[in-house]
């Protein structure tokens, strides 16, 4: 059940450095494949400060009392995001850092993880039957989890979609993930299909945000 001292709202930027900090703990072995076994976490404070700043209603914080427990990354227009990094000079600016060695990237694995980004990008549009919405990524601390954190997350990330107007949301997660599996649909979504990356199969799930079902309490989600 979700207690009564969990709140969830837009992330304040003194939060996302503990954000990344959830998130490294949360993927680790995927970001051990890119930054090694000491990750710095500039790169993913650059790149969640801007999308902070660009739809600062999509990222969601899962709080109890002051302290973060859990994010949640929904945009309601992936190609706008990606338009708006672009435009705006973000894209250059991280290339150069990460020449530059600030990230600590480990470029050897860095084509892979391109790869799987393309693969990704390249499937984004299927199983749609409108927009391109989409929840992103979603962690939740792991001594917090089991509370509802999780859940409160997607369905506040939902009800600031349906509030912009937006039809329908995607989202992928593993098909060995039940307990995420399980919650998503109890808010609405359903499966569409699968696709793939260079890790292996992505169960791809939408909802209705129209005719969404909301509810408290569930288990942590990790996409």
């Amino acid at each position: 059940m979700l207690r009564a001292d969990i709140d969830v709202g837009p992330i304040r930027a003194e939060e996302l450095r503990d954000a990344v900090r959830i998130f490294l703990g949360a993927f680790s072995e995927n970001v051990k494949a890119v930054y090694g076994d000491s990750p710095r976490p500039d790169a993913m404070l650059d790149v969640w400060t801007f999308f902070s700043q660009d739809e600062p209603g999509g990222f969601l914080a899962a709080r109890e009392g002051c302290t973060l427990i859990g994010y949640a990354l929904f945009t309601a227009s992936l190609k706008r995001l990606q338009r708006d990094a672009v435009v705006r000079g973000q894209v250059l600016r991280w290339t150069l850092r990460a020449l530059s060695g600030r990230y600590g990237i480990q470029w050897l694995q860095l084509g892979r993880v391109l790869w799987n980004k393309i693969l990704f990008v390249g499937s984004s549009g299927r199983f749609r039957t409108q927009g391109d919405a989409q929840l992103l990524n979603i962690a939740v601390e792991p001594a917090a989890r089991g509370r509802g954190a999780a859940k409160a997350l997607v369905v506040a990330g939902m009800e600031y979609l349906a509030g912009r107007g937006v039809p329908e949301v995607r989202l992928e997660v593993r098909p060995d993930n039940a307990a995420a599996i399980r919650v998503y649909r109890g808010v609405g979504f359903v499966e569409r299909g699968q696709t793939r990356d260079a890790h292996g199969d992505w169960l791809v799930m939408t909802a209705d945000l129209a005719g969404r079902s909301g509810g408290k309490g569930g288990e942590d989600l990790r996409t």
